[in-house]
């Protein structure tokens, strides 16, 4: 079978009027996407049916929530070690076979008689999840043209954020109209295209394979443990009044009705910023675009904290609420395609590990989100959340400000010296 499949995308006139193919998308790369969308879709899609998988399950709200927890932090936690003992086996096996254990959980899922079994089968969707993710960013690091490196990586991204957007929403209807379990089975069906797309996958991953221990030992590199925590700070910043968009928007704009219209905004324009985030760093680099990006979201957070402190509560129009809330959704998302770009040119044979722990980091940074948030709306209310908000935000770009400085630069004299 070949392995550069594409789906064309027209044509461009070059030069001297001769005509060329504007480069295509592989079909591989659609399924990566594809599964991106599906893990994203399965990771959030419990809270859209928690009312209804509390009464199956016969267990409280507050517990059948912990199904997205467990799926959370097993992903957090699970995804560097995953990608160190499944790192010598060919991304043209892997994938399929993480895809099709991913399937078969859910399946499963669905016919969990109990909370116990339905928690742990959570367990092994999200080590399906957190094995297949990042190897397929590896995949397409490895496998994307040097010039759409960046932008390759933002569409398997853009994967997750499309989850929020239409995943999500379909499941939690599926839920209404058939059933949770009807839902699980809905995210397992994702994962077939997902699988026949990945038969394209090139096979070129092979090669001198290292060992469990050089595998890694690049997680311990500082530069590379100071961008992973900069993606956790920054992330739960940037992610926490999205988690509490609802009593934020209770105390701006007064009520919650349109709060789902907010959250759709917010999965639509971060799925702009991961686009917009490979494209720029691919054009100005990985510095620029994160620069840019972070100062979007700080900048539209600092906003919000201003209006929440100085506006009469339940005064600010929505309109005004929600192209803050577009604009810094799309500042905030922008941050992961050039991340990755720039943590692939520093990988040093291990870009499978490296990826998966900035996974990690980011996944991590959104349960820190959860917590945090919920102790300053505790402590302080709503005008609590994006002031906490901007501080984590600030000392997220100061984290991989320093990374990409002196870390970067400590790394790279010692290279030199010992060459």
């Amino acid at each position: 079978m070949t392995t550069d499949a594409t789906i064309p995308t027209g044509s461009s006139a070059a030069p001297g009027g001769r005509r060329t193919a504007a480069p295509g998308i592989p079909v591989w790369l659609l399924a990566l996407t594809v599964a991106a969308f599906a893990t994203g879709t399965d990771d959030m899609i419990i809270a859209g049916i928690l009312p209804l998988v509390s009464a199956d399950l016969d267990v409280t709200e507050a517990t059948a929530g912990q199904l997205v927890t467990v799926y959370s932090l097993t992903y957090g936690l699970g995804a560097p070690v995953m990608a160190v003992v499944a790192g010598r086996v060919p991304h043209h096996r892997l994938l399929p076979a993480m895809t099709a254990l991913f399937a078969i959980a859910n399946i499963l899922m669905a016919l969990a008689p109990s909370y116990p079994v339905a928690m742990g089968l959570r367990v092994a969707t999200a080590l399906a999840a957190a094995t297949l993710i990042p190897a397929a960013l590896v995949a397409v690091g490895r496998h994307a043209p040097a010039d759409r490196k960046a932008r390759y990586l933002s569409l398997v991204t853009a994967g997750i954020t499309l989850s929020l957007v239409v995943g999500v929403p379909i499941g939690s209807w599926i839920g209404a109209a058939l059933g949770w379990r009807a839902t699980m089975l809905f995210v397992a069906a994702l994962s077939l295209p997902a699988f026949v797309g990945m038969l394209w996958l090139p096979r070129g991953d092979v090669g001198p394979q290292p060992s469990l221990r050089q595998r890694a030992a690049p997680l311990k590199r500082p530069v590379i443990l100071g961008t992973t925590l900069a993606l956790l700070i920054s992330g739960a910043g940037g992610m926490m009044p999205y988690i509490y968009l609802a009593p934020l928007y209770r105390q701006l704009s007064g009520g919650t009705e349109t709060v789902g219209t907010l959250i759709m905004l917010f999965g639509a324009a971060g799925f702009v910023g991961v686009l917009l985030g490979g494209r720029g760093a691919d054009r100005w680099g990985a510095g620029r675009t994160l620069a840019a990006g972070l100062g979007t979201a700080i900048a539209m957070v600092a906003v919000l904290a201003v209006l929440a402190a100085v506006v009469p509560a339940g005064s600010l129009p929505f309109a005004v609420l929600a192209g803050i809330v577009v604009v810094w959704a799309v500042g905030i998302w922008t941050l992961s395609p050039p991340l990755q770009s720039w943590l692939l040119r520093r990988a040093q044979g291990a870009d499978s590990a490296i990826l998966a722990l900035n996974t990690s980091g980011m996944y991590l940074g959104f349960s820190l989100a959860g917590s945090l948030g919920g102790l300053a709306l505790a402590t302080g209310g709503p005008v609590a959340l994006p002031w906490a908000s901007v501080i984590l935000l600030v000392a997220g770009g100061g984290v991989l400000l320093v990374a990409f400085t002196r870390l970067a630069r400590r790394e790279n004299l010692t290279a030199e010296r010992g060459s």
